[in-house]
């Protein structure tokens, strides 16, 4: 018993040093596992907003109705320039064309009132309150796109944020979130698995 104790003891005394990418690893496999656990929509059962049903259906799922779905050129290119991967580019794009948006930026810094926003990078909760009060302010339906937000520590405690904090449909498919700001739909929240 004493020898288990003892070594126990020696084991606490080493220094555990673990680097970011490792880190960073970890994280990505608790947080998928913990995603799948929670998912409650699968194939976009359960949702009984007609607005996300429809959504959900036509636009993210893909079956045969939208498979050749008409995609906007420059904004499925724009995508492929910042490296997102094929599915993703093709969802994005889909529901660009699904709810007939007009206008689309890449970055927080550039939006300017258009009709889809993508945002690739990292964002803090003062920009992101400050871009709910200039969508807020605007009278039309606005698409905000935030991607990996399961990559790292911070772009999670982000994404719990934009759920508590604003006043939209979120829809989560973990390698991409949707945030719908519509003045005429109640707030929701949907975890998403196809």
């Amino acid at each position: 018993m004493s020898v288990i104790s003892n070594t126990r003891k020696s084991l606490k005394k080493i220094p555990l040093r673990i680097n970011g990418k490792v880190k960073n690893t970890v994280f990505k496999r608790y947080t998928r596992v913990k995603y799948l656990l929670r998912v409650k929509h699968w194939h976009g059962r359960d949702v009984h907003s007609p607005f996300t049903y429809n959504l959900v259906r036509e636009a993210l799922m893909l079956h045969s109705k939208n498979r050749d779905m008409a995609m906007d050129a420059g904004l499925k290119s724009t995508l492929e320039q910042l490296g997102m991967p094929e599915p993703r580019v093709c969802r994005i794009c889909r529901v660009y064309t699904y709810l007939g948006f007009g206008s689309y930026v890449v970055g927080l810094d550039n939006y300017d009132g258009e009709d889809m926003l993508i945002i690739d990078g990292d964002l803090t909760e003062e920009q992101f309150d400050g871009l709910c009060e200039r969508i807020n302010s605007l009278d039309k339906r606005v698409c905000v796109v935030l991607t990996s937000i399961y990559a790292t520590r911070s772009k999670h405690k982000m994404w719990h944020h934009v759920i508590k904090h604003s006043d939209a449909v979120t829809i989560d498919l973990y390698h991409l979130a949707f945030v719908f700001f519509d003045k005429y739909i109640s707030k929701q929240t949907y975890k998403m698995r196809f």
